[in-house]
């Protein structure tokens, strides 16, 4: 890591200790991570929310995400990581061993409930699947159906969309059947709350349009087939 990456990763890690960080996987609570975050830099952006969201030091959210080209993969690995206890080690290598990621949550034993945001209706594609299968073993809390790895990026994305921003099932759901990967997502949300940013960008960050769809508290990447 450079003199300016080190930089960058300390003033974050103050920031995250000053906002009350506690090293614990969960619900992260929204914070503007000011100058911490280059303007425009989607990736920069999506590691701090992602330190904050998975309670993983930012050097350490920093390598992990170098370990996997989607950034969805690497939401996936980390959320696996901290429901079930285990160092991200150990589920690169479970995972760099062929095994699906729903192989790789059954091999850690986190529950098939940990994947899905409650909602009070059956979700249509691309969610109906993966909402049918719950709501018929929920009660048995086993894994006896088994989910696409498209299935399972997707839940991680609604996930973190609804736990970070407070964002409604319907409206996460609703953004990510945009195809839209996860950094992207919760990028492009992060800005809409601190439109400081924006102004240093010199296209305005129109790129990502500006959609009004709802935002949670405060009022959808690329096709994954396998």
């Amino acid at each position: 890591m450079n003199r300016r990456n080190c930089r960058s990763a300390s003033m974050l890690l103050v920031l995250l200790v000053a906002a009350g960080w506690s090293g614990t996987a969960g619900a992260g609570a929204d914070i503007d991570f000011g100058a911490a975050i280059r303007a425009g830099d989607d990736t920069e952006l999506f590691m701090a929310i992602s330190s904050r969201y998975f309670g993983r030091d930012p050097g350490d959210v920093r390598d992990w995400r170098a370990r996997y080209r989607d950034p969805d993969d690497a939401a996936v690995a980390l959320f696996l990581a901290g429901r079930s206890g285990t160092h991200p080690e150990a589920v690169f290598q479970l995972r760099s061993g062929g095994l699906s990621w729903w192989e790789v949550g059954r091999r850690l034993d986190v529950q098939p409930e940990a994947w899905f945001v409650p909602c009070s209706y059956r979700p249509g594609p691309p969610y109906g699947r993966a909402y049918g299968f719950w709501r018929k073993y929920e009660s048995n809390h086993d894994y006896r159906f088994e989910l696409k790895d498209r299935e399972v990026r997707d839940l991680v994305a609604v996930r973190m969309l609804h736990d970070y921003y407070g964002m409604s099932p319907a409206v996460a759901m609703k953004w990510r059947s945009g195809q839209q990967d996860v950094q992207l997502l919760m990028a492009r949300e992060y800005r809409k709350r601190y439109p400081h940013e924006r102004a240093d960008r010199p296209d305005g960050d129109r790129r990502h349009g500006d959609r009004g769809e709802g935002h949670g508290k405060h009022g959808g990447g690329k096709s994954r087939n396998k």
